[in-house]
């Protein structure tokens, strides 16, 4: 019995000790089971939103909704921050998904107690999982079916409480959230089924959109599904009884407009697919103006439309507001969905032959550099340009034209000579400058990129006309607006350049406008308003432009076939300057638009002097009389001021009524008279109008007598090099050259022999041996040109 007494105390000291070493263990292994969850939630965790593709909500410039596109795992979900969401829905869903979220570390304990006594009482269903649960669960894709799920899920939710701040979280949520099929996110719910930004969604319709998360697939927004509708009318409920608010109406299938994602609208299809492929996603605020857009499309329909019957083409047009460079409306064909036209192909950024385009900018670089006034005297004459003869598009030519009429008129020889005496670079490298992507050196393209031996795209033409009606200035135009979300994807350059002079560009887009009563619309005010075009033609017809300035727009119109077939009917004048005229016409009728091209503006160095009509002099002496004279732009110090030499001042003996000279004694008198090129007198004459003979020099006048102008030597071509073949011993060459009025032979010399005498405008055959040579021709003044000549030999 004592042995026994005393093993007792024993026995519960062992027991005692074995308690105290479970929970030491215990314990230990709970420090380092919370010491190891400590180091696992201290260890970086991603943003809560990182590696998750993104839908592009793509708006024009008010807000109005154009596309909205899938993110590239085939989910319509936008980025979702609290500023773009109504008070009104934060404050539901935090009501009736998680009540406790601000105060919680990611898990509610209380929560998941309730909801677990209520699942073993065999009560409703009730959900534990918080809002951070619900990100984790929906970021990660997880299951949460079994406990370990379960528990992986909450470690998950303490770990991204750990280290982001509750509105990263909540923002999550709003992006993730599924709203049925694949639409996550309530932004991206406000936009496909109610076609809203989620900013301006009424209370009804967030009461409807906030039970769906929790069975997305039953509650699947539709005015059709009675499950979404109910438990909206719930939610609807219970929110006005907790917040003292009076139900108006209970839902029904006719109370809430519902869309799907076929009703999404697709507008502006061309620039919305370029934003797209480009990569842009989250909402992106465009420049376009929706009405101006559906306007262009419009007509662009109905315009080809009339057409189809003519053998089918296509149409495009580009429209910018030229003070900002927005591009307000963009049709890239006339119908996107027309396969039988290509409709896809975006004809804007599509490289094309421009025609006589680029005209405007040959003559605003030859005001800049003082080669012509706006009316300097341009002769459109048959002309060879190192074996280059351009011919005109109605295969004539009007002799003597004034700058701003030859623009108009769009001849071609004058531009090609302008262009030819433009200093380096010339129009290539201004158009270098202004962001024309060329294929290839200019030595590639020469003279012929004046007629449109290049290809430019109607974006490039639209910013290049910009560049005009803003005084010179180039800028690139605009898609997106600066406060788009998704501006910082795309680069644009906002950098100012001049390109041209204020003066060179004011004058250049005033000679654009004409007194053709068909190139002015009606404003709304009913005022007159003139259309400053210009039209273009390509080689083979292929291509019909017009591109022009009304008021504070450009536009651009193409017609043609994107598979560059070619039609009668692409011509300019012909098809793209009519619908020109029928969209700027609707455009004037929306709103109230003024000239900003009429008058320039107070810091110009401009002057509008008389100068004399039939030359341009701008000495008007020659020309005293004021029905002889016209009004032209003049650049002080820069536009020329030497005379053409054909209308002179002369003295006329009184007696003999011929020209007087030093030698001459008698009295004579004063007079001006008309010198004419004897090419360019036959060319009136051939048009029935009669230019005079200038009067003869007189018996006594020798080597004093006037100075006119030289000879001009038309063949053979100059910097042409000619051949023989074999053994012959000459090669045979046509002379032709012209003089001024009043002469009537020309004496023609091969180096120093005399060759032959003939009239101005007269042929003479010569036989030349091979070699170098110097071809000089001579009138009866003494007055002369010359012409070097190479002639080889080929076997």
């Amino acid at each position: 019995m004592k042995r026994q007494e005393a093993s007792m105390p024993f026995s519960r000291l062992f027991g005692v000790r074995l308690a105290l070493r479970l929970l030491a263990s215990f314990l230990l292994i709970s420090l380092c089971g919370l010491i190891a969850l400590l180091v696992w939630m201290s260890r970086p965790c991603p943003p809560p939103l990182e590696g998750i593709p993104f839908s592009a909500c793509i708006l024009d410039r008010d807000g109005r909704l154009l596309r909205v596109g899938l993110a590239s795992d085939g989910r319509f979900r936008l980025r979702t921050s609290l500023e773009m969401l109504p008070g009104e829905a934060i404050d539901a869903v935090l009501h009736y998904e998680d009540r406790y979220f601000w105060y919680h570390p990611g898990v509610n304990l209380f929560s998941l107690v309730r909801a677990g006594l209520s699942m073993l009482a065999g009560g409703r269903t009730l959900g534990g999982s918080t809002l951070t649960m619900q990100v984790v669960r929906l970021k990660y894709n997880l299951r949460t079916g079994s406990l370990m799920d379960k528990l992986r899920q909450m470690a998950l939710a303490l770990r991204l409480e750990w280290h982001y701040d509750k509105k990263d979280i909540l923002e999550a949520y709003f992006t993730l959230a599924p709203y049925g099929g694949n639409v996550e996110g309530l932004a991206a719910a406000s936009r496909i089924y109610f076609h809203k930004d989620p900013r301006k969604l009424s209370l009804t319709e967030i009461l409807s959109l906030v039970p769906v998360p929790q069975n997305p697939v039953r509650r699947r927004p539709s005015s059709q599904n009675p499950h979404f509708l109910a438990a909206a009318a719930r939610l609807q409920e219970e929110y006005a009884r907790r917040n003292n608010l009076q139900v108006r109406m209970p839902l029904t299938k006719t109370s809430l407009r519902v869309y799907t994602a076929r009703d999404l609208p697709l507008k502006a299809m061309h620039l919305t697919s370029e934003l797209l492929q480009g990569g842009l996603s989250g909402e992106i605020r465009t420049t376009l103006n929706l009405s101006l857009q559906e306007l262009v499309e419009r007509r662009l329909s109905s315009f080809a439309t009339r057409l189809a019957s003519f053998g089918g083409c296509n149409a495009a047009a580009l429209l910018v507001h030229w003070p900002t460079r927005h591009i307000l409306a963009l049709a890239g064909s006339s119908s996107f969905f027309n396969e039988d036209i290509d409709g896809q192909v975006d004809i804007t950024s599509a490289r094309r032959s421009p025609g006589s385009t680029l005209k405007p900018f040959i003559y605003a670089l030859a005001l800049e550099q003082g080669l012509i006034h706006s009316k300097t005297l341009l002769l459109d004459l048959p002309r060879d340009f190192a074996g280059y003869e351009p011919e005109n598009f109605d295969g004539g030519f009007q002799g003597p034209l004034p700058a701003d009429t030859a623009l108009r008129l769009s001849r071609n020889v004058p531009a090609i000579s302008l262009a030819g005496s433009l200093a380096s670079p010339g129009l290539y490298g201004f158009l270098q400058r202004s962001g024309v992507d060329f294929a290839f050196p200019e030595e590639h393209y020469g003279l012929s990129i004046v007629l449109g031996g290049a290809e430019v795209t109607a974006r490039e033409l639209a910013a290049l006309y910009a560049t005009l009606a803003d005084g010179g200035i180039f800028r690139p135009l605009t898609l997106l607006e600066k406060t788009s979300g998704a501006a910082s994807g795309a680069a644009r350059d906002d950098t100012a350049q001049r390109l041209l002079s204020p003066e060179a560009a004011f004058v250049v887009t005033n000679m654009l406008g004409n007194d053709n009563p068909d190139n002015r619309v009606r404003g709304r005010k009913g005022n007159f308003l003139p259309l400053r075009v210009k039209t273009g033609t390509s080689n083979g017809l292929r291509d019909a432009w017009t591109c022009g300035i009304f008021g504070p727009y450009v536009l651009v119109v193409w017609v043609g076939n994107a598979d560059n077939s070619a039609n009668p009917l692409f011509v300019g004048a012909r098809t793209a300057l009519p619908l020109f005229r029928e969209l700027a016409r609707a455009i004037t009728a929306r709103e109230d638009i003024r000239d900003l091209h009429e008058v320039p503006g107070p810091n110009l160095r401009l002057r509008r002097i008389p100068v004399c009509s039939a030359t341009g002099d701008i000495n008007t002496d020659l020309c005293p009389e004021a029905q002889d004279q016209t009004d032209a732009w003049f650049i002080p110090g820069v536009s020329p001021v030497r005379e053409t030499g054909i209308l002179r001042k002369v003295r006329i003996n009184s007696r003999t009524g011929l020209l007087s000279c030093p030698e001459d004694s008698e009295a004579s008198h004063e007079i001006v008279a008309e010198f004419w090129p004897s090419e360019l007198k036959r060319m009136y004459a051939g048009a029935g109008i009669q230019k005079p003979d200038p009067p003869a020099y007189g018996p006594l006048c020798g080597k004093t007598a006037p100075r006119g102008l030289a000879p001009r030597i038309l063949l053979p071509k100059e910097g042409v090099r000619f051949h023989v073949r074999g053994n012959d011993p000459f090669c045979s060459l046509v002379l032709l050259a012209h003089a001024e009025a009043g002469v009537a032979r020309l004496f023609w010399f091969c180096d120093t022999d005399l060759a032959g005498v003939t009239a101005p405008g007269e042929e003479l055959l010569l036989r030349i041996p091979p070699g170098e040579h110097t071809l000089r021709v001579v009138d009866e003044a003494g007055r002369s040109a010359t012409r070097k000549l190479s002639i080889g030999r080929v076997p």
